[in-house]
């Protein structure tokens, strides 16, 4: 015990002797998600709430690498628990203009921000909002190749092991592009295996091409078409194999800080093995079981800062024959010493209400 804790300190001295710089943030995320469902043979209503706080601190040298390191504490208003709950961020990051790279326990939010809820349904990025494994990516914002990994669970005696492979991608020129996201998970048996179960695979893609526009503080807009593929199955029975294809289509549009995303799904229905396994196997939302699916999203941007962002969104499903509906206000609040901040913050004329 000594001689590790010996070790330890031997790091960190050297760490200190050879850092540039020590970098530090406190951020604050505020959730309200109400959903009213009643309609749906799919999913339930409920309200999702919550406040996550998240100190950290970074060690940076050579302006490409450092090692990043805090908790992420999550408070349920109602309940009874100071804390609900407690997780560590902690990963090395080597960042250049054209590659980022992240290895270790990090937000899955300011890497993955290219995937929706096809693939990431709005309890995931509630409460289990970090990713643990690794990302690396290459190009730029319109031009881009990231593959990761994902470490979701540890094989034990009473848990199965289970783990994310991703790869996504875009390309651009002018108006017109192109992109691509996908994964593959993975849920295997427990250590040692309990008589009975058996591994299973939930693989996605979704490809569209069309065009996007965009002017900084304007008009922004995206048309585009593609599809959705799948591969489902469960390893135990030959029957239970299945390839749903499908129809996506995107239309976005923003303005003054209004704006609406829209996706539409037409074709097999999806994840046929839920009543089987649930959300064990599927992380994206359970829409996706009918042959057809639409969200319509309206958003408003309430404040847009380098300090705090917030939100509200009044969002439409439509399935099954039904509109169903679903409110959020999201909050983030942050100060850190990452950046040097410009004071400038996006104005517009209902943000008047906030000074």
């Amino acid at each position: 015990m000594k001689r590790s804790i010996f070790l330890l300190l031997v790091i960190i001295s050297c760490f200190s002797v050879n850092a540039q710089e020590y970098r530090w943030k406190i951020g604050l995320e505020y959730f309200f998600d109400n959903t009213e469902y009643g309609k749906s043979s799919f999913l339930d209503s409920e309200t999702m709430n919550g406040i996550w706080l998240e100190p950290m601190g970074s060690i940076v040298w050579n302006d490409r690498h450092s090692i990043n390191a805090g908790v992420t504490l999550l408070k349920i208003p109602g309940m009874g628990e100071v804390i609900d709950k407690v997780d560590v961020t902690m990963y090395y990051q080597y960042k250049t203009p054209k590659i980022l790279f992240r290895a270790g326990s990090f937000p899955r939010s300011e890497v993955l921000e290219n995937y929706n809820n096809f693939f990431f349904k709005d309890s995931v990025n509630n409460f289990t909002p970090l990713m643990q494994g690794v990302f690396w990516q290459i190009g730029d914002d319109r031009n881009f190749l990231n593959a990761w990994f994902d470490m979701t669970g540890y094989a034990t005696p009473t848990n199965r092991e289970h783990f994310f492979v991703g790869l996504s991608g875009k390309i651009s020129k002018g108006l017109f592009f192109a992109d691509f996201q996908s994964y593959m998970f993975h849920y295997s048996i427990t250590r040692p295996a309990i008589p009975g179960d058996g591994v299973s695979e939930n693989l996605q893609l979704q490809a569209t091409a069309g065009l996007e526009y965009e002017k900084e503080e304007g008009f922004k807009g995206l048309v585009a078409a593609g599809t959705l593929v799948g591969y489902e199955r469960d390893r135990r029975f030959d029957s239970e194999l299945y390839k749903p294809v499908g129809f996506v289509a995107r239309c976005d549009a923003e303005i003054w800080g209004i704006g609406t995303k829209n996706t539409l799904y037409v074709g097999d229905p999806r994840m046929r093995l839920a009543d089987t396994f649930g959300g064990d196997l599927y992380w994206g939302t359970q829409f996706l079981q009918a042959k057809s699916y639409v969200e319509n999203e309206w958003y408003i941007r309430l404040i847009e800062s380098d300090f705090v962002n917030a939100r509200f969104n009044l969002n439409l499903h439509f399935t099954e024959g039904n509109v169903l509906f679903q409110q959020m206000l999201t909050v983030s609040a942050s100060i850190d010493n990452f950046s040097k901040k410009n004071s400038k913050r996006v104005r517009y004329p209902w943000m008047k209400v906030f000074e």
